[in-house]
C-alpha cells in the first residue's frame, strides 16, 4: 500500500475553523486527521503541501518512520504550524492502520505489533 495524495479540508465548526487532513492510498483506504491549530489553517495547508512531496509513494503503515522523517528533516524545529501538520498526518496514518487492521480481523494493537 502506498500514499497517493494528501488533501487539506478546511471546515467551519461552530465558531471557528478547523483543518481536517485526508491521506489517500492506492488501495482505496484513506485516513482522516485533525490539525488542531485554529486560526492558522492557511499556514498549516502550506506545511502539508511541503510534506506532500515527501509522503507520496510512502508506505502509510510505517508510521513511526514517517513521523521521525517529518520531525527530524528540518534544519530548525518546526514550531506549531509544522507540528500541527505533522500531527494531522500522524492521526490519519493511524486511521489507515486501524481500517487495514479491521480488514484482517485483528485488533489494531496486535496487528501493528505484527508489522
Amino acid at each position: 500500500m502506498r500514499i497517493t495524495d494528501i488533501k487539506p479540508l478546511p471546515v467551519w465548526v461552530g465558531n471557528r475553523n478547523q483543518l481536517v487532513v485526508k491521506v489517500e492510498t492506492d488501495e482505496g483506504i484513506y485516513g482522516l486527521g485533525e490539525a488542531g491549530l485554529s486560526g492558522r489553517e492557511l499556514a498549516v495547508i502550506g506545511a502539508l503541501r511541503h510534506f506532500r512531496e515527501f509522503l507520496i509513494g510512502q508506505d502509510p503503515l510505517q508510521i513511526g518512520r514517517i513521523w521521525q522523517e517529518l520531525y527530524r528533516s528540518q534544519y530548525f524545529e518546526g514550531g506549531r504550524v509544522l507540528l500541527a501538520a505533522q500531527s494531522a498526518i500522524d492521526i490519519a496514518l493511524y486511521d489507515i492502520a486501524g481500517k487495514r487492521a479491521q480488514c484482517t480481523g485483528l485488533p489494531v494493537a496486535r496487528w501493528q505489533a505484527a508489522m
